[in-house]
């Protein structure tokens, strides 16, 4: 059960990574596991016996959810967009409990320094998701995202590219509260890296090979830069936990107050039904049932 349970943990966090306005980080932290696989990957060469048996479950799960469920949150996302990210905020506030417990301790000092953090901190990512909107939106996030789709087709110079590209995602996997997908979004590269995952993922559902190796070997230096990321913002989070716990997890819980604003940060809400929103309560106030569940409260 034990297993199973950590499974699912991983297949949402992978999911989460696919979704623009979504943090894999943050749901970690909400589920109680953060900490946990950062420790691991950083061990995984010291105890990679121990290490790889934490890591395993979590890994399967998300690389189910990132390589099997993009097909499906892209059709959710697109579809059903206010009630797919609602459910995802309803997981991510079901972390707060324990997030507040490790970032105002009871006969801690300095709550008032640690609440202007905290603030502070959801402030600077509302003003960055603006600044995103913002270049995503007009007319020179257009020339962005069309020179992602270029770099990809050029031929050229796109390993090295792919290979930062994944770095860069990596940083956002590991560091809570920033999402991958908008940043992609910023670059350009993440319609390209989608629906070049997802091409792979129909050609081998057909046993087209030569679409596979065509495809997938553009995704090799990607998912090389995601490996060698991990690996190295692992190790510069777990420093900073352990030098300085308390504040890290003020900053946290200030990215995810800022959870809410990034997350809806464009949906056309002149547009949106009662029931939309409705369904959309619904479905947080089921994620949040989940992520307890799943280990928020712990």
């Amino acid at each position: 059960m034990k297993y199973i349970n950590e499974l699912l943990k991983g297949l949402i966090i992978g999911a989460a990574n696919i979704l623009p306005g979504i943090s894999g980080g943050v749901l970690a932290i909400s589920m109680g596991v953060y900490d946990k696989i950062i420790h691991a990957v950083n061990r995984l060469f010291k105890e990679p016996v121990k290490s790889f048996r934490i890591l395993l479950p979590y890994g399967i799960g998300a690389l189910v959810g990132i390589v099997f469920l993009s097909l499906a949150f892209e059709y959710l996302f697109y579809t059903y967009p206010l009630q797919t990210k609602m459910a995802f905020l309803g997981m991510i506030g079901g972390g707060l409990p324990s997030l507040f417990r490790k970032g105002f301790p009871k006969g801690g000092k300095g709550k008032m320094a640690g609440l202007v953090t905290a603030c502070l901190t959801c402030g600077a990512v509302i003003l960055f998701t603006f600044a995103a909107e913002r270049m995503i939106t007009g007319s020179q996030g257009k020339a962005e995202m069309a020179s992602g789709a270029a770099w990809l087709s050029s031929g050229t110079y796109w390993v090295p590219v792919l290979f930062l590209i994944g770095i860069i995602g990596a940083a956002t996997m590991v560091i809570p509260g920033i999402s991958g997908s908008m940043i992609m979004m910023m670059l350009g590269f993440y319609e390209p890296i989608l629906q070049t995952n997802n091409a792979c993922i129909r050609a081998l559902s057909v046993l087209d090979f030569n679409s596979l190796f065509t495809n997938g070997i553009v995704m090799v230096p990607y998912y090389a830069g995601l490996g060698a990321g991990i690996f190295l913002f692992a190790r510069i989070v777990e420093g900073l936990l352990s030098c300085h716990e308390q504040r890290m997890y003020q900053v946290i819980m200030g990215l995810v107050f800022s959870s809410p604003f990034v997350v809806l940060w464009d949906v056309t809400w002149n547009s949106v039904m009662t029931h939309q929103i409705l369904a959309g309560i619904s479905l947080s106030l089921l994620g949040y049932v989940c992520a307890v569940g799943l280990g928020g409260e712990g």
